[in-house]
């Protein structure tokens, strides 16, 4: 199986121009005879192989293109060039940037990484700001009650210890 794929590429390649030095072609010829799959392939190959067109014969004269012909492919050509605005330029560059398939996950990558960041420093700050509430709030319950201390032995002058007293 080897020598027919390596006698197969060589069909492909020199046998079907021509340009086989021939202890190759007698060799892939001998081959042929023996072997009918690479026979098929060969007259596959054949049938459909692009057929290269034939030179001009020097008796054909060929006929000059028009300078009206040659000078309206230039201004086309010219036209299609400056057509391009540089934004639409610019676009065109960052689109080609953000749509290379090789840069997706990249792309993807650092979103993922933005959003786990983003929720996790709003949990954060979430989690300082119930913290700073709940020690405003212990800190009003313990803190002196703002009135004048009263000549009561029982009374301590903080709302917890009147709750708990």
């Amino acid at each position: 199986m080897k020598e027919c794929d390596r006698f197969k590429d060589l069909i492909l390649t020199d046998y079907i121009d021509g340009e086989l030095d021939s202890t190759m072609a007698a060799s892939l010829e001998s081959h042929l005879l023996e072997c009918s799959d690479c026979r098929a392939f060969l007259k596959e190959v054949k049938n459909n192989a692009a057929i290269l067109p034939v030179p001009c014969p020097a008796n054909v004269l060929q006929q000059p293109v028009p300078a009206e012909l040659w000078d309206a492919i230039k201004q086309s050509i010219e036209d299609e060039n400056h057509a391009t605005s540089p934004v639409a330029d610019f676009i065109d560059k960052l689109k080609g940037f953000v749509f290379f398939p090789r840069l997706v996950p990249v792309f993807v990558s650092l979103i993922v990484m933005f959003l786990v960041g983003s929720v996790t420093f709003n949990t954060l700050q979430i989690k300082q700001a119930k913290e700073k509430d709940q020690g405003e709030y212990l800190v009003a319950l313990l803190g002196p009650t703002g009135q004048a201390a009263s000549l009561d032995s029982n009374d301590v002058g903080t709302p917890i210890e009147h709750y708990f007293l």
